[in-house]
């Protein structure tokens, strides 16, 4: 058990940081809403944002380009996507980081965002 809760947290501690500062800096485009929690809330390092004027798919798309694999859709939220109004047009945006994602990998994909949203 003192195994696997050990585990468990050095998984947290690695994968935190990384979503907070993709969450920081895609907040920082012109144009990208990000949706989330307060920042003093624990949050799973699943990254939910749109970006104003294009689709779900064509961010996904473009994140490809880079070698980034992200994914559009309402993941189970599809009644806050309703609610929100976006629901027709393609809901949200999905990055989900897990422990063997790097920091580089997630800059290229904070990359491929601020390109799209130019």
């Amino acid at each position: 058990r003192e195994k696997i809760r050990s585990a468990m947290e050095a998984i947290e501690d690695y994968e935190e940081p990384i979503a907070r500062w993709a969450r920081r800096e895609l907040r920082t485009i012109p144009g990208v809403t990000v949706y989330a929690a307060p920042d003093n809330v624990r949050k799973t390092p699943t990254i939910a944002f749109r970006v104003a004027g294009k689709t779900p798919r064509e961010v996904c798309l473009n994140a490809l380009k880079k070698g980034v694999y992200i994914a559009s859709g309402d993941f189970y939220a599809s009644t806050l996507a309703m609610v929100l109004g976006i629901r027709e047009s393609g809901s949200f945006v999905r990055a989900g980081l897990a422990p063997y994602n790097t920091l580089e990998e997630v800059e290229r994909m904070v990359e491929s965002v601020r390109e799209i949203a130019k």
